[in-house]
């Protein structure tokens, strides 16, 4: 097997981040610590790759597509699919392939990446989620990789290029929607809000209730990934009760649906007894019963800039870091309806 980078970075006691700079020669290296790594690199017979010592060097006409940390869930969402088909519709009009990482673990999505990066299998990367604490950010941002996110970064915001909606807002004019209708015990049911995507739309939420005179319950805020026997036993205690929430700010289609199957548990039915507005606007939107009221992002707009703003970065025809924020859009359709109106 042949000896790689890693393997160097491991014995040398370094950072992969380290043994790249070493080989570029970078002057952020001191002498000793450049000769300990060639030193290693020499026991061990490593001959680095010519494409491994940076993605400008030479171009692969290929994007590389980073999914989140999944089981496998990420190809269930049809969120991500559209954005897959979305980038790749955007590429093919540029000329270029794209290649997907992926991995159940942070390590395993990682690697995926160093093999590519270093193998110089892809001019750049697009990361489809954000999140605190990134370890795949840290390695793009420190090998200085040209990539892009979709998604407002929890870090190097003025460093990098990210396309997003106004996720913050988004939260707020769904919350205020059902307000509007007439609801006031509203509950929000989102992934883990360690996603900024999942936090700054739980502080729009939050945002619309304290300028409606409403104080915010922490119980009616709901971790969808919470472990299943808890996630049942949260869902039960809201609504298996005679003073139940009469609207829901979903963070996803998907788990909209699965919360209006959940709720026909206890004989509840949407929008008769509860409202329910959610986000993505997916073909399951409209394709339930009742139709999902439901955010629209226009993820074709997303990532078509998303795309070309980052080619701009491969190809040296855009230099500085831009972010890009588009508008959303509600979609209004049976699943919401007012407090007192009629079934």
């Amino acid at each position: 097997m042949a000896i790689t980078i890693k393997d160097v970075a491991k014995k040398a006691g370094v950072a992969t981040s380290t043994v790249s700079r070493t080989l570029q020669n970078s002057p952020s290296i001191s002498e000793k610590t450049k000769q300990n790594v060639r030193q290693v690199m020499d026991e061990l017979g490593y001959r680095p790759n010519l494409t491994a010592r940076g993605l400008a060097s030479k171009t692969t006409q290929t994007i590389g597509i980073v999914l989140p940390v999944s089981e496998g869930k990420a190809f269930q969402n049809t969120f991500f699919l559209r954005m897959i088909r979305g980038i790749s519709k955007a590429c093919n009009e540029k000329k270029y392939m794209v290649a997907i990482a992926s991995g159940m673990t942070e390590e395993e999505l990682l690697e995926s990446i160093q093999t590519m990066a270093e193998g110089g299998r892809a001019d750049g990367f697009i990361v489809l989620y954000s999140k605190k604490d990134d370890p795949i950010i840290e390695y793009l941002h420190q090998e200085k990789l040209p990539y892009a996110m979709i998604g407002k970064p929890y870090k190097y915001e003025n460093d990098m290029l990210y396309v997003d909606n106004d996720n913050r807002t988004a939260g707020k004019d769904a919350t205020n929607y059902l307000l509007q209708l007439g609801h006031q015990k509203i509950a929000f049911m989102g992934e883990d809000r360690e996603q900024m995507v999942i936090y700054e739309r739980l502080e729009g939420y939050e945002q619309a209730l304290k300028e409606a005179g409403l104080e915010m319950d922490p119980n009616l805020i709901i971790d969808v990934t919470l472990p299943e026997d808890q996630y049942q036993e949260k869902i039960q205690q809201l609504f298996d009760v005679a003073d139940f929430p009469t609207g829901i700010v979903a963070s996803d289609d998907l788990i909209a649906l699965n919360t209006i199957y959940l709720l026909s548990n206890f004989g509840l039915k949407i929008p008769k007894d509860v409202s329910i507005i959610s986000f993505n606007n997916s073909i399951f939107a409209e394709k339930s019963q009742p139709e999902l009221t439901s955010v629209e992002l226009h993820i074709d707009s997303l990532t078509a800039q998303t795309v070309s703003q980052l080619i701009g970065l491969v190809e040296k025809t855009q230099t500085l870091a831009v972010k890009t924020i588009l508008p959303h859009q509600i979609m209004v359709r049976q699943s919401c309806q007012e407090i007192n109106a009629d079934s």
